[in-house]
């Protein structure tokens, strides 16, 4: 029970971070996943409504992505385009 609360609230996590539900979410993993920036592992468990739940793992070349959007935030907060706290969600108590 415990793994099904985490694997909730980072579901919800994720979509309040990026404003997105879960059904878009899907499409853009499935996306990312044909442009081999993550890879999809299939759990073997069936989640509500006997949908499989897929656990997705980024790749080498989508952890060389995610390094250079990184970079390219910082470089946005250090040039003031953003405040530090906007990347932020309030739960994160920076």
């Amino acid at each position: 029970m415990k793994n099904s609360d985490d694997d909730s609230r980072r579901l919800v996590r994720i979509e309040r971070a990026t404003g997105i539900d879960r059904k878009e979410l899907r499409i853009y993993l499935e996306k990312m996943e044909a442009n081999e920036l993550i890879e999809s592992l299939d759990s073997g468990k069936k989640g509500r409504g006997g949908h499989p739940i897929i656990c997705w793992n980024i790749t080498e070349s989508g952890r060389m992505w995610r390094s250079d959007l990184g970079r390219f935030i910082q470089l946005g907060q250090r040039l003031e385009f953003y405040p530090e706290s906007f990347f932020y969600l309030p739960s994160d108590g920076f």
